[in-house]
């Protein structure tokens, strides 16, 4: 839709979705939680379960866009739009999602790690459709940050960290980039600084250095590269020291 509003697309032929069924559901699976790709932006931040499950995904649901945005827009729709703007690209990278898409030959299991392969474009085949996302509940520790000029306007970058607490340090750590970049990607050289060891102010000015370092940021009308690495960097460390007081 957003391509569509920008005059960007112009397809011959829309299909509603409106009527396929249990896709607009929320469930507890367990050790993991199952979204339907039809659930909105509102009802994500508005669950009780997400919120007591998977808080950072209602936490990030309130910086998408405005009220009435976020009331018809759907969690499948802007992650299958792969926009490295969008907070839920960056959030499900680091969440170790997976999706599932259906086509005419098939279901398919895509992880988060594959299906996000460059700005706007993901690994779903031109006669699939995305059904679900499937997130773990494992990755308690969790901090999501964003840079905008304004709430509601596109991010400047985002950082999403997740990981499990397990004796005063943090188990794989995953640290995703979105908006700075071309593409959401990990923050690989992020996670091998937090990777076992104890979460310090000194560690959150380490990881906010590699940040800086091995990141690659675009730059355009709204912000420079330069100021966008030095954006990252900030949210790195806000985010290790959020981690830090949460684990």
């Amino acid at each position: 839709m957003p391509l569509l509003a920008m005059r960007l697309a112009a397809p011959s032929i829309l299909v509603d979705l409106q009527h396929v069924p249990n896709l607009s559901d929320i469930e507890d699976r367990g050790d993991h939680i199952r979204i339907g790709a039809r659930v909105t932006h509102r009802e994500i931040e508005r669950s009780a379960l997400l919120a007591d499950r998977l808080p950072i995904l209602s936490a990030a649901a309130s910086h998408i866009a405005h009220p009435q945005i976020r009331s018809r827009g759907t969690f499948g729709g802007s992650t299958a739009h792969a926009d490295p703007s969008g907070e839920w690209p960056t959030i499900l990278l680091a969440l170790s999602a997976t999706m599932q898409a259906v086509g005419p030959h098939g279901n398919r299991t895509i992880e988060a790690d594959d299906f996000f392969v460059g700005p706007f474009t993901s690994t779903l085949r031109d006669d699939e459709i995305l059904t679900h996302v499937s997130i773990p509940t494992t990755r308690t520790a969790w901090s999501f940050q964003e840079a905008a000029v304004k709430k509601g306007d596109y991010g400047l970058a985002l950082i999403a960290a997740t990981g499990t607490p397990r004796g005063g340090v943090l188990v794989d750590p995953r640290v995703t980039v979105g908006a700075a970049v071309g593409s959401v990607t990990r923050l690989v050289a992020v996670e091998r600084i937090l990777t076992d060891e104890p979460l310090t102010d000194e560690l959150a000015e380490e990881a906010a250095v590699a940040a800086a370092e091995s990141v690659k940021p675009i730059s355009d009308i709204h912000g420079s590269s330069d100021y966008r690495r030095k954006l990252v960097a900030s949210l790195v460390r806000r985010a290790v020291v959020e981690l830090k007081n949460g684990a």
